[in-house]
């Protein structure tokens, strides 16, 4: 066996390729009719059913989920002959592809059932059942537009219903035919004239009910026409769709942004009511008026409690007993401030009396002198005098001015000079 180019296409695992075996199937095979017997027929335990599709030369494993089944009106059988719709895969951990229902009904349908069903499907391939493009109902409306038979009961009762729960929106009656022939044509055309007036301005639309007092399935039919679903799909103003048939879900339905199950169920579910928003008023005007005299109950609780505080039985007690305290803190302050200025006289005076045994005039007083030369310095040696130097001597009563004729040093006892001979260690 040759070894594998190193040029070659990198190989697929298993997994990839049936990975993209099951995309290709998918999104060719998205939604197919398919018409065979049911072969080994079995009910799971979850609700799903799994049997075989098969005919004279072919077989193909179906499945139905339990979702499907609900919604089915009969129970499948060994060898019964059925037509279903679904969609093929891949089931990759065994590598089978396999049908997968979505819808499911016995052989032998009418024409009338078979073109209902490709016309569904026409519309899911082009989108006009996705609640993705479903719009909310306003609430509450000001004007809505009603499509319905003239003399039918619905009209009557949508009005009636209107005028009990919310008489305040403004009713716009666009009579139409709901059945036989011409009816899906001037329904379509109804809402068509009523966007027509929405979009210019004319009257502002909040919501179109189409309405209809039940029937038969074929007094529904009109609203199964591809022009109403058009119509609705293309509607600028939310659409309701009210047919009054619980059973069978019309095209209209499906394509409406809401789907009520009467003419009366529309009204219920596009207003509120009046007598419960009267009643929910009058209910929290109540329960406002136990709460604010609940609220003032407490106040005055409050407020008595604090009228009988000491603050406001005598409201100048207060005032007193800080006056009082007040007087005795200024009466301590000025003992202590006359004690304070005592204690500081005290050592002024002892201090006073340092300085003054301590002062140079006592010294004099004693009999010394003190003798500067005419220039301010004081005279400590007599031999840095020089005859005729000026000096001034200070004694304890005055100044004595004199003239040095002659000085001697420390080893003399006195030197000569005009005045009185200094005391011994004057200089």
């Amino acid at each position: 066996m040759s070894a594998v180019p190193k040029t070659a296409v990198q190989p697929l695992s298993v997994s990839q390729l049936t990975a993209q075996v099951r995309g290709t199937l998918e999104a060719k095979f998205l939604s197919v009719w398919v018409a065979g017997e049911v072969s080994n027929f079995t009910r799971a335990a979850s609700g799903h059913w799994y049997f075989t599709l098969k005919d004279a030369n072919a077989q193909i494993k179906t499945v139905a989920f339990r979702g499907i089944n609900l919604r089915l009106r009969f129970d499948p059988r060994d060898g019964m002959e059925i037509i279903a719709r679904g969609r093929l895969t891949v089931y990759d951990p065994r590598g089978e592809y396999q049908f997968i229902v979505e819808e499911l009904q016995p052989k032998g349908v009418g024409a009338a059932e078979l073109a209902l069903r490709q016309l569904k499907e026409k519309l899911l391939a082009k989108g006009y059942f996705s609640p993705a493009r479903k719009r909310p109902l306003p609430r509450p409306p000001r004007r809505v537009g009603l499509v319905a038979s003239a003399t039918g009961a619905a009209i009557r009762d949508m009005i009636e219903v209107f005028a009990q729960r919310w008489p305040f929106t403004e009713l716009i009656v666009r009579p139409s035919r709901v059945q036989g022939e011409g009816a899906a044509h001037d329904i379509s055309l109804a809402v068509r004239q009523l966007n027509w007036l929405h979009r210019n301005n004319k009257l502002s639309f909040d919501a179109i009910i189409l309405g209809r007092g039940g029937g038969s399935a074929e007094d529904l039919w009109a609203f199964n026409e591809e022009a109403v679903a058009d119509a609705i799909f293309n509607s600028n103003v939310p659409v309701i769709s009210a047919v009054g048939h619980e059973i069978d879900v019309t095209v209209a339905d499906l394509v409406a942004d809401h789907r009520a199950e009467t003419p009366t169920a529309a009204v219920v579910a596009l207003t509120p009511d009046r007598q419960e928003l009267l009643a929910a008023l009058r209910d929290l005007r109540t329960r406002m008026g136990d709460a604010a005299e609940r609220r003032i109950k407490y106040a005055k609780q409050q407020l008595d409690q604090i009228a009988t505080r000491p603050v406001f039985r005598l409201p100048l007690q207060r005032i007193e007993t800080l006056g009082q305290r007040l007087d005795d803190t200024n009466e301590r302050l000025a003992r202590v401030a006359r004690q304070r200025l005592i204690q500081m006289r005290e050592k002024l005076a002892s201090l006073s009396a340092q300085l003054e045994t301590l002062s140079p005039l006592q010294v004099l007083a004693r009999g010394y002198s003190l003798t500067h030369t005419s220039d301010g310095q004081l005279v400590r040696d007599a031999g840095a005098l020089r005859p005729g130097d000026l000096l001034v001597t200070r004694v304890a009563s005055g100044v004595i001015r004199s003239l040095v004729t002659g000085a001697q040093g420390t080893e003399h006892e006195h030197s000569t000079a005009h005045g009185e001979p200094s005391p011994p260690g004057d200089g």
